[in-house]
């Protein structure tokens, strides 16, 4: 019974995130150019105006994206020695991410 309410809480998070992703996509691509400057210097610029509608469910999108690994990976190894390395991965993965796109490194 537990691992069907982590799994819909995996379920829950990708889908969340694939809404937003499709809204950035498509919605907000017809009302406001987020590409004319570029996708990651429009993600990095996001969190110094979150008043913005469009900046918030980007910079939101983007934290959804940076805990998709723990979400999955503790639901699945919460009960077992693997939720350490699923910690450390998402450590490495987050780290990367957020170096990559705030510090364009």
């Amino acid at each position: 019974m537990e691992f069907l309410c982590y799994m819909i809480l995996v379920v829950i998070h990708i889908l969340l995130l694939a809404g937003l992703s499709f809204y950035l996509i498509f919605v907000s691509k017809k009302k406001e150019p987020l590409l004319s400057t570029g996708f990651f210097p429009a993600l990095s610029q996001s969190p110094k105006n979150l008043k913005l509608p469009i900046n918030l469910i980007l910079f939101f999108s983007f934290l959804l994206f940076l805990l998709l690994p723990l979400t999955a990976g503790l639901s699945l190894f919460l009960k077992t020695d693997g939720n350490v390395l699923v910690v450390i991965f998402f450590i490495i993965w987050a780290y990367n991410w957020s170096k990559y796109v705030f510090l364009r490194e």
